[in-house]
């Protein structure tokens, strides 16, 4: 028990930061269309080490809030995967499907009670993307952390 604990903790950390990191990018690059636009040129130039500073902000703004969201989305569906995968035995394919589709499910269902998806880095289909990807490798880091577990139980 106490490794999928752990495992899960990993997982969703691996999200939050992932999830944060694609959030900072896709604000960066409206912030850069929408400054060249005003300029009435090109995209504006962000320096590398803004665009880190920029994204460890994020990460610590949106830690609390994103990362209970998107961890309880997380844990509602693996408790569901597990079940899944209990019988079809494809723990990758089935986790990593399950935290793509938690992603997936939170965010529309933010869209369509609050009328905002909580995320600018998530509102477009890009963004939106990414976000379900995320939740994607978190699910397979999941399987991955617990298959050795898995496989050794079942063999008892």
């Amino acid at each position: 028990m106490l490794r999928r604990i752990v495992a899960f903790v990993v997982a969703a950390a691996l999200m939050v930061v992932l999830g944060s990191a694609a959030h900072s990018y896709f604000v960066q690059v409206a912030w850069s269309s929408a400054a060249g636009h005003a300029d009435g040129t090109g995209p504006a130039a962000i320096p590398f080490a803004d665009r880190i500073t920029w994204a460890a902000h994020d990460l610590a703004g949106l830690f609390p809030s994103y990362a209970g969201v998107t961890s309880l989305a997380l844990l509602i569906a693996f408790l569901t995967a597990g079940v899944v995968a209990r019988f079809s035995g494809h723990r990758l394919l089935v986790f990593g499907l399950a935290g793509a589709c938690a992603l997936f499910t939170l965010f529309t269902v933010l869209k369509f009670t609050l009328g905002t998806v909580g995320i600018f880095g998530a509102r477009g289909a890009l963004g939106l993307a990414a976000q379900v990807l995320v939740g994607l490798l978190a699910g397979v880091l999941f399987a991955q952390l617990t298959a050795r577990f898995h496989s050794s139980a079942k063999g008892r």
